[in-house]
């Protein structure tokens, strides 16, 4: 009976691991490789560069964030309980870019401090937060099917 109860709590998981973003039942954002599409912070649009795309991946097992700013790689702690996601000491890398680059990674590095939720509708993760809005779709580069 236990082998019974553990077997089909894998397979839930499993089951969920490889449900498509955009199916119901999939809201864990650290399922995926996202990919920046959209932004605001303090009502101004996040500049979304072609050749700087800025990234976020989860590692569920050391509890960290991290990705490509557009300029430089960062990196956080995240705490996830329910619908509220945060991300604290955020921290990146030092190199200089174009102006417009950095005017980027800077907006978006203030953006994801402010985040206090997330949702995830139609392939989407939304991320929000006082004065801030992160709209991210599946990364498909980053993305493997291990299942």
């Amino acid at each position: 009976m236990r082998k019974a109860i553990v077997l089909v709590a894998i397979l839930a998981i499993a089951l969920t691991a490889c449900a498509d973003p955009g199916e119901e039942g999939s809201s864990d954002p650290t399922a995926n490789a996202w990919v920046l599409e959209a932004g605001t912070v303090d009502g101004v649009d996040i500049p979304v560069l072609a050749d700087r795309p800025i990234t976020l991946v989860f590692d569920t097992e050391a509890g960290t964030a991290a990705g490509s700013s557009a300029c430089n790689q960062y990196f956080a702690a995240y705490t996830l309980s329910g619908t509220d996601l945060t991300f604290d000491d955020v921290g990146s890398t030092m190199m200089a870019c174009e102006p417009e680059v950095m005017d980027a990674e800077a907006a978006y590095l203030e953006a994801l401090s402010l985040v206090e939720q997330f949702s995830i509708e139609d392939g989407q993760l939304n991320l929000s937060g006082v004065d801030a809005d992160l709209v991210f779709v599946v990364d498909e580069t980053a993305t493997t099917t291990t299942s």
